[in-house]
């Protein structure tokens, strides 16, 4: 089997060179780059990563930025740092986060390690459920659901941010008092350790299922938007340059309708939305014009694709349904949602109508293969997607193995901190469902980045790089790449050939891989 590769790999780069057609084993792809096109910026925080567990990678990967995140956060009570688990552990009021005595401690840590690996932007999490643990003795019944001694309530103002310890004796915890504290302890969003954003919670149309326990009752639109603007003015009155982000939807269900589809069609008849967005942005505009400041700068969802749990084969195509128009994904999501498809195209046309201006943030994506090759190529296609659409903050959750490798090949693709170039330049495919594109350059076009994906199993993918409106030649050509059963980038030597002034690159199957280009004029 392994001879037969080896003999493969130097068939498809024979054919390559001599421009033959397409020969069993071999796909021919043409990638057009268009380098006269002024290119857009991409945002550097899509090449971010959560806080769950120890990450020992977390360095090599070079992440740009950190959330602080999930279910554990919405019950968080920082006073004590006792929080809940609710249903993803026995309903659980315990000391998981942190069993310091210092109040926010956990939130602090996270803060200033991230700021010594040198990640830029931090992220963390606001409580608005109304109640956090009050205490770390282990499972709440449902007949102490709250209110109840097992139980403090949470409000977003009346406390005394000045203060310099929490008043443990008043059965209440005040968010303005835990802002307070981080820009005490760490200074304000543009300090060195500061926190950069606030989260309007996690995933709140989850909190009835989640969290139980702390939140008994379906979440209604209206309990929503009030609980967000408070917790929006409070930050912008403490921290005016902290970002707000909200409100970290778990997916498309949430994003059609929050909770309740009753309430929601209701909703929907009265003030004609495409879907929850659409009244989530327009209400939060509404409110940031009566307070006379902007209450949301970055519009928040999360994403875990449907498809991509189906099989491999779905997974590599998964991230198509992001930006590609006219893909339907093999799931629930591309047999019925079809009218707000591709995804991230109409959640900015929601943004675009109802709250111009406001950035877009997908705080937690994953969408699997820690444990082959499909899962670096569906990583490489999402942020090569995130990119093309202007996605402002993404923050990976979880993922190991091939997954972070596809991260990897964007941020450190190397192993010396080469990252894939910041001005994403036009680029096209000539067969999508083989081999995905994106290309990127430096400032000065001294160097250009090509991220491309074989999502063929079974063949290789000899690819002829199409370098339009160049004003420089590019003699310096080197290719990275992960396939086979290792996930790690590496140099695959001989892997670009050029041949009367046409560059080819060959791709063994299910490969992701990152083709650098520089000038000689450096």
């Amino acid at each position: 089997m392994k001879m037969r590769r080896i003999l493969a790999g130097l068939l498809a780069g024979l054919l390559c060179l001599m421009g033959m057609a397409q020969a069993e084993g071999l796909r021919e792809i043409t990638v057009t780059v268009d380098l006269s096109a002024p290119g857009k910026p991409i945002s550097p925080l899509i090449y971010g990563v959560n806080q769950t567990g120890e990450k020992t990678w977390l360095r090599s990967t070079h992440a740009t930025a950190i959330r602080q995140g999930g279910n554990r956060w919405s019950a968080y009570n920082w006073e004590t740092n006792a929080s809940s688990a609710g249903s993803d552990w026995r309903h659980s009021s315990d000391g998981y986060l942190s069993n310091s005595a210092e109040p926010a401690e956990p939130v602090l840590r996270w803060a200033r390690e991230a700021a010594a690996l040198g990640i830029p932007y931090r992220l963390a999490t606001l409580q608005l459920m109304g109640y956090a643990a009050a205490d770390r003795l282990g499972t709440v019944r449902e007949s102490e659901a709250a209110p109840s001694a097992r139980w403090v309530e949470v409000l977003p103002d009346g406390g005394d941010p000045a203060r310099a310890e929490p008043d443990l004796t008043d059965g209440r915890v005040y968010l303005d008092e835990f802002v307070g504290r981080l820009i005490a302890q760490l200074g304000d969003s543009s300090s060195p350790e500061g926190i950069r954003g606030y989260s309007l919670d996690n995933e709140p149309a989850l909190w009835e299922h989640t969290h139980v326990r702390a939140h008994p009752g379906t979440l209604s639109v209206d309990e929503l938007l009030e609980k967000s603007v408070a917790a929006a003015r409070m930050v912008k009155r403490l921290d005016p340059g902290a970002e707000v982000f909200g409100p970290a939807l778990y997916g498309y269900t949430a994003y059609d309708h929050l909770s309740d589809e009753q309430e929601w069609k209701r909703i929907r008849r009265a003030n004609g939305y495409r879907w929850f967005l659409d009244c989530y942005l327009d209400r939060m505009r509404e409110a940031g014009e009566e307070a006379g400041v902007r209450l949301l700068d970055v519009l928040d969802i999360h994403y875990y694709s449907e498809s991509a749990r189906v099989s491999a084969e779905d997974r590599v195509q998964a991230a198509r349904t992001l930006t590609e128009p006219g893909f339907y994904e093999n799931s629930w999501i591309g047999q019925w949602c079809r009218q707000n498809l591709p995804l991230l195209p109409t959640v900015q046309a929601s943004i675009d109508r109802y709250y111009p201006g406001t950035k877009l943030a997908i705080s937690e994506y994953n969408f699997g293969g820690d444990g082959d090759p499909s899962g670096a190529i569906v990583q490489v296609e999402a942020l090569g997607a995130f990119a093309d659409a202007g996605v402002y903050f993404a923050a990976l959750w979880g993922g190991e193995g091939f997954i972070v490798a596809g991260l990897n090949l964007y941020t450190n693709y190397d192993g010396q901190g080469a990252r894939f170039a910041p001005v994403l330049l036009p680029s096209e495919t000539s067969d999508i469902a083989v081999t995905g594109a994106w290309a990127a350059a430096d400032e000065d076009r001294s160097r250009l980045t090509v991220a491309l994906t074989n999502k063929s199993e079974d063949d290789d993918a000899c690819v002829t790089l199409d370098l339009r409106g160049a004003e420089r030649d590019y003699p310096r050509v080197r290719v990275w790449g992960i396939e086979g059963a290792s996930p790690v980038v590496r140099e695959l030597p001989g892997a670009a050939e050029s041949a009367d002034g046409v560059l080819r690159v060959t791709l063994p199957p299910w490969c992701a891989a990152l083709v650098e280009l520089r000038s000689g004029e450096e």
